[in-house]
């Protein structure tokens, strides 16, 4: 019966010493080298069965896949490069070692389309759900990491992308925006920028209070996917609803004191705090966000 030191080996050889990594997994610790003046940027994500994913529905390589492109996104949110990933897993008791290996070719075949090495981690196995936990190292790369708090009165906000009903199947096969995030950054006119994980609304609201600033969207400037149109038709919400508030869009969304090339206009930052959203007839209304959230009670 293959066993977790079965599964270490097949990792292990796979793994290549690259001019990044001096000493790739195998040991106990990876090493890399860094470059003199280049930030190092640091962020850890959990995906969990039944939230984030079905196991029962998606394939162990989609998985693996979203796994992945979940964290190069929050590199694209922040402008840096992945530079190396380490790997937790906790798989289900009886998925077996094919399981296991397709798992991690889902998340090396993500990784690999940005030169982002697998350098180690950890797996066990117990009799609740699949989980898996990315934490992802970052480079700066000559250019400053974007925060969420620099937005400023007068900037205008930004989308890269159509937005809603990302739950059709864009959840599992989103691409992160790495490499448009840098050049929309390296621009110098973008102040504040961050992923759209939580919908629109909601990660407006953390750019908004990271920066002490308020927002007005223009209800006809939003684009709209249509997949936000098809999932209206089944559950009678609207496809502007779908566009503010649905989750793991993984567009960008932006605050810049300047037109960006491959972007969207779709508001204005304002001094005072608040959002709203203005209507075609030139009436606001509160913008409330309606991101989803893990409960702690």
């Amino acid at each position: 019966m293959a066993g977790e030191f079965d599964l270490i080996q097949w990792i292990r050889s796979r793994q290549r010493r690259t001019a990044r990594v001096a000493l790739p997994a195998g040991d106990d610790l990876a090493v890399l080298r860094w470059d003199a003046g280049d930030l190092l940027l640091v962020g850890v994500d959990q995906v969990l069965d039944g939230v984030h994913f079905d196991a029962r529905q998606h394939s162990p390589r989609q998985i693996g896949r979203k796994v992945m492109n979940r964290n190069l996104s929050d590199c694209a949110a922040m402008a840096c490069l992945p530079a190396a990933a380490v790997v937790t897993v906790a798989l289900h008791r009886g998925d077996g070692i094919d399981y296991a290996r397709e798992l991690y070719l889902g998340l090396q075949d993500a990784a690999e389309v940005f030169g982002c090495q697998i350098v180690g981690g950890d797996t066990a196995t117990w009799d609740q759900g699949l989980v898996v936990t990315v934490t992802i190292l970052g480079r700066s790369a000559g250019i400053e990491p974007i925060t969420r708090s620099g937005g400023k009165p007068g900037d205008g906000i930004y989308v890269t992308g159509p937005l809603g009903g990302s739950i059709l199947g864009r959840h599992m096969t989103f691409a992160p925006k790495v490499h448009e995030a840098r050049h929309l950054a390296a621009g110098g006119h973008v102040h504040a920028m961050i992923d759209i994980s939580d919908g629109l609304s909601g990660d407006l609201r953390h750019l908004c209070e990271a920066g002490g600033v308020g927002a007005v969207l223009d209800e006809g400037a939003i684009p709209i996917h249509a997949d936000a149109v098809q999932l209206s038709a089944a559950d009678f919400r609207s496809p502007l609803d779908h566009a503010l508030h649905d989750g793991e869009d993984h567009e960008l969304l932006l605050m810049a004191d300047a037109s960006l090339p491959g972007a969207t206009r779709i508001g204005s930052v304002t001094a005072a705090p608040g959002m709203f959203l203005r209507r075609a007839d030139g009436s606001q209304i509160a913008l409330t966000p309606a991101a989803w959230q893990h409960r702690l009670d």
